[in-house]
């Protein structure tokens, strides 16, 4: 090679190299909220892709997403979607690992739906005195860890309750009572489900996370984690719902995972996340803001996830996010509500929002 050629070659490769270190590299990692899945399919509920028919797990891995959070209930009645026993989860998991997923648990500590506006007191725990009830939430936590473990499903996260920022099992681990804050009482129950996942040989290595529902409200966010911080409780990430229509613009969003990002050590994840795409918004009224980023439609859902996904890349701290229900289908009879934020249609067609974070990756 003449000499000249030979200087322009490795002039333009080391242009390349430095244009390539120049390129941000996501650090997220992508996952989704599978807990009905396995009843879906169950039901003859059927994945399609361009048409054609597949797993729904393999659709998703085909889309960039590696991590199936799965929701477990104590007692469930397992009618509708409130079928997260163990056995299911067990199950669940199992399949999830064929398709190479890692495993993320959230104990709801609930017979069914656990969120900020409800945390009801599984049956079993009923009447029970607060250290009772403390010795009962490690006790049952460990017994669920320790199944997962001996089915070859160990959990490689696990996250203690779900959107817990006012509290969790009700009433005696609810914070605010008679305008009180009852921070002592909800840290211990957090510890003894902390104490119940490290105690299973392995546990002491899981991540784990608590979730609050406060994605658009800095405020918020940090009053719940220095609060129990404050008290003692170890964890290693913080989870964050975020809904816009609840939660605020994607402004609110940035404003609190730059002052969290500043202040805290632990990672973030943007563990719940969702848009419409059949052209239904909620309307704006008490719990409901008038934020529409997007339009509620096919393009709309794709674009949200889209921008969600560049927001958070820019923040280093926040390592992973989450679509909530995005498997949901629409069988007759199932007691399972189609919401609109599936990112399949009622007939289980893939939306465009199916490769969405695949294109940020």
């Amino acid at each position: 090679m003449p000499f000249v050629l030979m200087l322009l070659f490795i002039s333009c490769n080391k242009k390349q190299e430095t244009d390539n270190e120049n390129t941000p590299q996501s650090n997220l990692v992508y996952g989704g909220d599978f807990s009905i899945m396995k009843k879906l399919e169950d039901l003859g509920g059927q994945y399609k892709l361009d048409g054609e028919v597949k797993e729904g797990f393999q659709i998703f891995k085909e889309n960039g997403y590696t991590w199936c959070r799965l929701r477990i209930f104590h007692s469930p009645n397992m009618e509708g979607p409130v079928c997260n026993d163990l056995d299911y989860t067990i199950a669940l998991a199992q399949k999830a690992k064929q398709f190479g997923f890692k495993i993320f648990l959230n104990f709801h500590y609930s017979d069914t739906w656990a969120d900020p506006g409800k945390q009801f007191v599984p049956k079993a725990w009923e009447n029970l005195n607060f250290e009772t009830l403390t010795d009962s939430v490690y006790h049952y936590t460990k017994n669920v860890m320790q199944s997962m473990k001996s089915a070859g499903v160990f959990p490689e996260m696990v996250q203690i309750g779900n959107e817990i920022n006012n509290g969790m099992i009700w009433p005696q681990g609810r914070l605010w009572d008679n305008g009180n804050a009852r921070w002592d009482e909800l840290s211990d129950l957090l510890k003894a489900g902390i104490r119940g996942v490290k105690d299973v040989e392995g546990g002491a290595e899981i991540p784990l996370m608590i979730h609050a529902a406060t994605g658009g409200d800095l405020v918020e966010s940090d009053n719940f984690y220095s609060n129990i911080l404050q008290r003692g409780v170890e964890f290693d990430i913080i989870g964050l719902s975020y809904y816009p229509w609840w939660h605020g613009t994607l402004e609110d969003l940035e404003k609190n995972l730059e002052f969290l990002s500043n202040k805290y050590e632990q990672e973030i994840s943007m563990v719940e996340t969702a848009y419409y795409a059949n052209g239904w918004y909620p309307e704006p009224e008490e719990w409901v803001l008038d934020v529409q980023p997007y339009p509620p439609s096919e393009q709309g859902q794709h674009d949200f996830l889209v921008e969600l996904a560049e927001r958070l890349e820019k923040y280093p701290k926040v390592t992973s996010v989450y679509y909530w229900k995005p498997d949901g289908l629409d069988i007759p009879g199932s007691g399972i509500p189609f919401l609109g934020r599936s990112l399949f249609d009622r007939n289980g067609n893939a939306f465009k929002g199916i490769s969405a974070w695949k294109e940020e990756n």
